[in-house]
């Protein structure tokens, strides 16, 4: 790693970026860290546990900050969610910087923005639970024009094209980094759960586990600490390689990039939480009763795309937690 590299991280109170923070502190305690959060007193009690860390006293509406931020960075990781206007600050930060090497062919990679798999689901057809028949895993190599072409008004879609449309037009290297369900309990300091934690909560109100329809709608998964070291590995691939390493990660276009572990349909859940619970038999619920757990229910329950980790298996990443029931339960956790 190049002497005292300095990353700019938003997020970091979050469930994935708190779990970042920890992940590169961890791995690279020497490396100087520039983290935007809000609170003041949050800012010191993560400088406490951190003491590499400098905290930036602001949120993703300040985007001349992001901008002056990000142009004394030397690595940008966006966890913060989506919001294009942020990013694409960000991306005019990292402008400042000698973005290219002369025997490259794409632009340095500079930042790495999360995002998520959502964009695969086609919300035109109707949601049922269930597989659908036509259904195959979506692969980050071989399908990934397909990915980044999908219509923009899918979930994650719009903001995905426009971050990359624009670290285009900058002569940015930008990675997209698209987790699945996330499971385990998060790293950070903060925010110790993720829907999973949702799902629980409905199935002890309820008193019996659920899916939609026959619940055979599969997801990919990971575990929370798994997308963190994930994340660090690019991070460095982009910061500790020579130009022939680097030029082998794919960026804007080129450099969306899943992580998964395995696949888990909703039904396997569903028992796996209501045997734990002791709640008997999993119910089917309907659409309409699912949107009134939860706006957003029907998709989170209702819908699933398989993925496959094509371009970090290349580059020689592998996950280590390969077991979701022990993430279920990690820790004591209420999740499912």
């Amino acid at each position: 790693m190049p002497a005292s590299p300095c990353v700019f991280l938003t997020g970091a109170t979050g469930f994935v970026g708190g779990t970042v923070l920890a992940c590169l502190s961890s791995s690279h305690p020497n490396i100087k860290i520039k983290a935007l959060i809000r609170q003041e007193a949050v800012a010191k009690e993560l400088q406490s546990l951190h003491p590499n860390l400098t905290p930036i006293i602001g949120d993703l509406s300040s985007l001349a900050l992001l901008t002056s931020t990000a142009s004394d960075a030397g690595f940008v990781i966006h966890a913060a969610g989506e919001n294009i206007p942020a990013v694409c600050a960000l991306i005019d930060g990292l402008t400042s910087h000698d973005n290219t090497e002369s025997e490259a062919t794409l632009p340095l990679p500079r930042l790495i923005s999360l995002t998520g798999p959502r964009s695969l689901i086609n919300l035109s057809k109707p949601i049922t639970g269930n597989l659908a028949t036509d259904s195959r895993p979506w692969s980050d190599v071989t399908d990934a024009d397909k990915i980044l072409n999908v219509p923009e008004d899918r979930i994650h879609a719009g903001a995905d094209q426009a971050i990359l449309t624009h670290s285009v037009a900058q002569c940015v290297g930008t990675m997209l980094v698209s987790p699945g369900q996330l499971w385990g309990r998060g790293k950070g300091h903060v925010k110790k759960e993720s829907n999973s934690a949702l799902y629980y909560k409905m199935v002890k109100s309820r008193g019996r586990a659920f899916v939609i329809g026959e619940g055979t709608a599969t997801w990919s998964w990971t575990s929370i600490g798994d997308l963190g070291q994930a994340i660090v590995f690019l991070m460095e691939q982009a910061l500790l390689r020579g130009s022939e390493q680097r030029a082998q990660l794919g960026v804007n276009h080129e450099g969306y990039y899943f992580v998964r572990t395995g696949d888990l349909s909703m039904i396997d859940r569903a028992r796996a939480v209501s045997e734990r619970l002791g709640l008997g038999e999993v119910e089917s619920v309907s659409v309409d009763e699912a949107k009134k757990m939860h706006p957003f229910g029907a998709v989170m329950w209702g819908c699933g795309e398989r993925t496959r980790a094509d371009k970090l298996a290349q580059l020689g990443w592998m996950p280590n937690d390969t077991d979701w029931r022990e993430l279920m339960q990690e820790a004591g956790g209420e999740r499912a």
